[in-house]
């Protein structure tokens, strides 16, 4: 199967470059899937559902999320029907949205999870004891 994947799509610039690129780098390598980080993607820190969807509607069958996931309080109010939009698994039981989204790619189930490490980082649940 062939996936692309866009990762740290960071602030406006970043949203442009998929805006602009992604369509044309989808007709070109022709992928079967498409993931974009988008945990940056609002003026670097965080996620608006105006960009998540605008990600989708530039071609991302899946929009992955990040430490900034919760940087703009926006989230809260549309991440648990965000069907396409995946947070960190690792996150704590009862943490809104989810941390695996499962696609349909031509009869085919795809599951794409996000696990975050945790050097640097908080401390979050070990990614590897998952």
């Amino acid at each position: 199967m062939r996936i692309l994947f866009v990762g740290d799509v960071f602030g406006r610039p970043g949203r442009t470059m998929v805006s602009e690129y992604v369509p044309k780098l989808r007709k070109k390598y022709k992928p079967q899937m498409t993931i974009i980080n988008g945990e940056n993607a609002a003026s670097g820190k965080g996620i608006t559902e105006k960009i998540y969807k605008g990600f989708l509607e530039a071609g991302a069958q899946v929009v992955t999320l990040g430490n900034h996931a919760w940087a703009r309080r926006e989230i809260f109010t549309f991440i648990d029907d965000a069907k396409k939009l995946v947070r960190p698994l690792n996150y704590p039981e009862g943490t809104p949205g989810q941390g695996v989204v499962s696609v349909n790619i031509n009869g085919q189930e795809v599951v794409v999870i996000n696990a975050m490490g945790r050097t640097f980082l908080m401390d979050i649940d070990d990614p590897s004891e998952l």
